[in-house]
């Protein structure tokens, strides 16, 4: 786990449509997928957060300026790893997870002094820090395992 995402930091978002309107298409990759994805690398998630509107403190935490705004209600799953600074990830829609991007751009995703892998693949978003070597390969070949 020593290097998943940002500082080894890694971002899943995939979550929920908004309600209303027509429906759209379901996220490209499951919270299930992303999860197994990653623990097939070899760099598994250790905990889940979802978001709750009802429960205090439930809210998934949001990088930036996107903390605490309507994306943050919709996403399944905030993943992260034994050390939230090596791997984290968020689970969203595929119009969510651009609509993410689109209000704060994958290179403000994630800090630090290490090398940091930004990646947008459907509805997951990876912010991967201080990977390589084989961690970056491991880091590389989950992101290939994701769908979108």
């Amino acid at each position: 786990m020593r290097g998943l995402v940002l500082l080894g930091f890694v971002v899943v978002l995939a979550a929920a449509g908004c309600g209303g309107g027509k429906s759209t298409a379901g996220p490209s990759s499951t919270v299930i997928d992303a999860s197994k994805a990653f623990s097939d690398a070899g760099l598994p998630f250790t905990s889940e957060v979802t978001s709750n509107p009802y429960i205090a403190g439930q809210q998934v935490y949001l990088p930036g300026k996107l903390n605490g705004g309507d994306l943050g209600l919709h996403v399944l799953a905030f993943l992260s790893g034994s050390h939230i600074t090596k791997h984290t990830g968020w689970v969203d829609t595929d119009a969510n997870a651009a609509e993410a991007v689109k209000q704060l751009p994958l290179s403000n995703w994630g800090i630090g002094t290490a090398k940091i892998t930004r990646v947008l693949k459907g509805n997951v978003i990876v912010v991967g820090s201080g990977f390589g070597g084989d961690q970056k390969s491991k880091l590389d070949a989950a992101i290939a395992a994701l769908h979108g």
